[in-house]
């Protein structure tokens, strides 16, 4: 369902960067930066994955009951509704500037068709109906933040979503009967899709978004000496710039993670001998990512593997080809010799 639409855009969000670091921060050793393009590639990405997978939702049954006065109490279900068509008409993925982003659809549509049925004592009535669902929107904000692992996390915030309205059809014998009372079965239906809609969100944050997270591997093999540390260092931090409007809208800005990026011995582990530099991106947002690699990781590379005694090599007899002429060292540098003799 949602799932996959979660995991792609905060899988393209995880790729990061920090504009200004929070005092007393560590200094990441890697740090990228996604910008507002990239945000709008993930949208793009999203709606397409979206739009393919709200066809297949499973819609609940429902069912109600309503009084005639000459047939007094009358029970009726719907069921077996069916998706045939879903639009999304209208996408937006917002920054929330040191929380996370907001995802929304709006003005979105919807094609339902499925069966019904009414009872009364040993009668019953059946038929099919066609239902329009207009005005369908959903919002839906996310918090990023980071485990003790130093792994990702996602949580949803905020989860709102309405159905501007529906039209339902009636079909059948005697439907005639429920179209009298088709504004109640619509209504319905609306609290039944709402609500619907509400559980398919968050159940695709805490069922499949958040165990996507805890998934992949925050550090690597390298070879048989090093490995390295890939951890988040801090939360991702979000950054925004505001439109000069009278309702200040974020509309531009920056996606940020920090990563460790420090080499560690496979069969130790010693602390690094020095502290990562600060590291600042240029103030540029003409690409989807900007990514950046600080002297820390190949400094801690080279202590990995000094302490490996693979950095030492004692050029001996055997490594100077037979060939190599030895000249006096006058004939190298005469003057400082002729002056030295």
């Amino acid at each position: 369902m949602m799932a996959r639409l979660y995991c792609v855009v905060v899988t393209l969000l995880l790729l990061a960067e920090v504009s200004g670091f929070e005092e007393g921060a560590t200094n990441p050793g890697v740090v990228a930066r996604i910008t507002r393009k990239g945000l709008a590639y993930a949208r793009q990405l999203g709606v397409a994955i979206l739009k393919k997978e709200l066809s297949t939702i499973k819609l609940p049954d429902f069912s109600g009951s309503f009084k005639v006065s000459w047939i007094k109490t009358v029970s009726y279900d719907f069921y077996r509704l069916t998706i045939h068509r879903f639009e999304l008409r209208n996408s937006d993925l917002r920054l929330r500037p040191r929380q996370g982003v907001r995802a929304s659809l709006s003005n979105n549509y919807m094609f339902v068709s499925g069966n019904w049925k009414v009872k009364k004592a040993f009668v019953t009535l059946d038929g099919t109906f066609d239902a329009n669902v207009d005005g369908i929107s959903i919002s839906v904000s996310l918090n990023l933040g980071k485990d003790q692992s130093g792994r990702p996390t996602a949580s949803v915030a905020h989860c709102r979503n309405s159905i501007g309205h529906i039209s339902v059809d009636i079909s059948g014998q005697l439907s005639w009967i429920l179209n009298l009372l088709h504004k109640r079965i619509e209504n319905n239906f609306k609290n039944i899709l709402e609500q619907k809609i509400r559980e398919m969100v968050r159940k695709s944050t805490t069922s499949h978004l958040e165990p996507y997270l805890r998934t992949p591997p925050v550090s690597s093999r390298i070879d048989q000496v090093a490995g390295i540390d890939y951890s988040l260092v801090g939360a991702p931090k979000v950054t925004s710039q505001v439109l000069d409007t009278p309702f200040k809208e974020p509309w531009e800005g920056d996606v940020s993670f920090c990563l460790q990026g420090e080499f560690f011995g496979q069969n130790w582990h010693s602390p690094a001998l020095f502290d990562a530099p600060p590291i600042r991106l240029p103030e540029k947002h003409d690409h989807m990512v900007y990514f950046a690699v600080s002297e820390y990781v190949f400094n801690t590379a080279s202590q990995v593997y000094h302490q490996a005694g693979l950095m030492n090599f004692t050029i001996q007899n055997h490594h100077i080809p037979p060939g190599l002429s030895n000249p006096p060292a006058h004939q190298l540098i005469p003057g400082h010799y002729s002056s030295a003799g």
